[in-house]
């Protein structure tokens, strides 16, 4: 006999045998997802939220309808904040039969996203619920919702995927999640509640849609149900939970390596309070070692304002514990503005067979203790106008000797307005050393005109580099199929502050020169240009490239760190924001030649240090209004937000920003 043939026929029977049992099987399933859906039906409440002028997808809307999980008998109702962004004018409840009761809202959860109402009446019927330990991946889960129809909600189902997701907030599941569902249940097969949907992501912190993205993807999150009971309970309070923040930035020679070290720590935040210093290594946050640059984040995302977070650190050699009461807002404070500008950091040279510097490199100082602080002093700055000669040696502040640039890492000579301060200098004519003192002023409000061969001390030099055309490169990038396009200043005397081109689109380098003309040279500017490979328009998928650029000019060419800029219209604005807000690895300030940045991007950012530069002028009066709301916003949240003179092009008026973004 044929054994193929005998095979064939072995698996066909098999088949026949096995499809009854599989049918079977389907009807079974069938059957408990009905029989668990009637059982957490009663549960799950349909929502309806009226006014506040909310914003989905871009739109604005005067109401919203929602899902929600009954908490207890006499009312209490959780759902996700992504409906309740704004201030409802009215909050009603459906019950299962169709009635509508009154509710108001007692409190947010901006960590997890929930919010906790209170409803008319006493007969609501809370759920059985799951405790988070007997969760398990792999067992079904059934998304419920009540966004059509009050009376019959919508169902999906799937299996648990992975615990413990978005720092370990959150339950996976691939059942579909959706709006329709969000603020609904997740169930097992016995009717009872996993946990509460909500839309999340792991960087979207004070951001209520964050996650909707994931939509039909087979991604959807859920708070496990144990958790957003004892939140309810912490909200009843009537105040809200906020996200608990520290004041750090950090750093790692590369991402994956465990060397995590303080690259910035904010003025007047938890961490500056504690006493922790730019340059401290980071060995653990509570019990969890640090790992990786995203550790930390892993443990502070969790976490609410009020809640203390012990942190183990190294300095000199030497273990150092602190304890970080967390808060949810840190004062940004007015920095202050000396007006001299300091040295050109230099990048180490690649040396033969080693790889250059990496792009955390590039941003820290590298001069040595005894590198002397050489200084130009800005005409009409404060320090100018105390008596600081055009070009002098700083040798102490403060009565403190300076060490070198690094000196000016330490929190004591984070500037901040209206502070007297001491400045100890060495004439270099007679090399005298004078002390004055001088009272350091807010950063202007209007960029002054600053003569920009202050840059360098070579004035012929500059004069006929400025005649010059920069030189052209153009450098693919590894992996990306993309490349970067860099016009480096000619050299004279002063490494180019890197200005990051994200809006050039297919916008030719030819024109790009006819805007910018003689101003890398005269201003000491280096240009890049990071290009897909079709030359389309960069988006925020594209932040990978633009690291790679980063990394391009900390390995191949000397850059003045203390002045990287992104420049993006306002098509890039989430692309360029990365690196502005300071949720990236690399903190550069911002130039928007269109466009804004809306209040809701300002959520939980502190631009301490930074500063964004608004070049749009819209005609419209509403589009006016928004402009000038955003730079009000920036403000507040700490950032400089310069004007300048709109009547000179804006690549001239870019440049003379980028001088005083050099100054101290």
């Amino acid at each position: 006999m044929n054994r193929s043939y005998t095979l064939q026929k072995l698996i066909a029977l098999t088949i026949l045998v096995l499809l009854p049992a599989s049918l079977a099987s389907a009807q079974d399933a069938g059957q408990q997802i009905r029989a668990a859906v009637d059982i957490a039906t009663p549960s799950v409440v349909r929502i309806r939220v009226i006014g506040g002028e909310q914003t989905v997808d871009g739109n604005t809307v005067s109401s919203l309808t929602t899902s929600g999980i009954v908490v207890t008998q006499s009312g209490r109702i959780l759902s996700s904040s992504f409906a309740f962004q704004g201030q409802a004018a009215a909050i009603s409840v459906e019950t299962p039969s169709g009635e509508r009761r009154a509710a108001k809202l007692v409190a947010v959860d901006h960590v997890r996203r929930l919010v906790l109402l209170q409803a008319e009446g006493t007969d609501w019927q809370p759920p059985a619920t799951v405790p988070r330990s007997q969760i398990q991946v792999g067992q079904h889960a059934i998304a419920l919702g009540r966004f059509y129809d009050s009376k019959q909600p919508s169902v999906s189902s799937g299996i648990i995927s992975a615990l413990n997701r978005i720092h370990g907030r959150a339950l996976q599941t691939d059942a579909k999640i959706s709006p329709v569902n969000y603020g609904g249940a997740l169930v097992d097969l016995s009717g009872a509640v996993l946990g509460i949907l909500v839309p999340l992501s792991p960087r979207g912190r004070g951001n209520p849609s964050a996650g909707i993205e994931w939509y039909d993807s087979g991604i959807g999150f859920a708070i496990p149900m144990s958790d957003a009971i004892l939140i309810a309970e912490r909200l009843q309070t009537g105040k809200d939970l906020q996200p608990g923040l520290a004041g750090l930035q950090l750093t790692a020679p590369g991402p994956f390596s465990d060397r995590v070290s303080i690259r910035r720590v904010q003025p007047k935040s938890p961490a500056d309070k504690a006493g922790i210093r730019p340059g401290d290594r980071l060995l653990q946050a509570g019990d969890r070692p640090i790992t990786r640059l995203s550790s930390l984040e892993e443990v502070l995302a969790a976490k609410y304002a009020g809640e203390v977070v012990e942190l183990t650190l190294q300095r000199d050699g030497q273990p150092l514990q602190v304890a970080l009461e967390l808060v949810d807002r840190i004062p940004a404070g007015e920095a202050g503005y000396a007006g001299v500008i300091l040295p050109a950091v230099a990048t180490p040279e690649k040396r033969d067979g080693q790889a250059g510097p990496d792009l955390q490199q590039m941003l820290k100082p590298q001069s040595t203790p005894d590198t002397p602080v050489l200084v130009q002093t800005i005409p009409g700055s404060p320090a100018a106008l105390a008596g600081l000669p055009a070009a002098a040696e700083l040798v102490a502040i403060n009565e403190r000797p300076l060490k070198g640039l690094r000196s000016f890492l330490s929190p004591d000579l984070r500037l901040q307005s209206d502070t007297e301060i001491s400045l100890s200098w060495r004439n270099l004519q007679n090399n005298e050393v004078q002390t004055l003192k001088m009272t350091a002023g807010p950063l202007p409000q209007e960029v002054p005109d600053v003569d920009p061969q202050i840059l360098t001390e070579n004035k012929a030099q500059t004069a006929q580099n400025a005649a010059n055309t920069p030189s052209r490169e153009e450098v693919p990038i590894e992996g990306l199929g993309s490349c970067t396009v860099i016009l480096p200043a000619p050299t004279t005397g002063r490494r180019p502050a890197p200005l990051v081109l994200l809006s050039a689109g297919a916008e030719s380098e030819a024109e790009i020169l006819q805007r910018w003309g003689s101003l890398l040279a005269s201003y000491q500017l280096m240009l890049l240009i990071p290009r897909t490979s079709g030359r389309t328009p960069l988006t925020a998928d594209d932040a990978p490239l633009v690291l790679a650029s980063l990394q391009l000019v900390a390995s191949k060419y000397s850059a003045d760190r203390s002045a990287l800029v992104v420049i993006a219209a306002a098509p890039q604005t989430e692309l360029a924001w990365q690196f502005a807000s300071g949720n990236s690895q690399v903190s550069a300030d911002l130039v928007l030649q269109s466009g804004w940045i809306s209040e809701f991007l300002l959520q939980e950012v502190s631009g301490s240090g930074r500063s964004v530069m608004l070049l749009d002028r819209p005609e419209k009066t509403e589009n006016k209004l928004l402009l000038e709301r955003s730079r009000t916003a920036l403000q507040n949240a700490g950032f400089w937000v310069p004007m300048s003179d709109t009547a000179q092009p804006a690549e001239l008026r870019i440049a003379k920003w980028s001088v005083l973004l050099r100054a101290w």
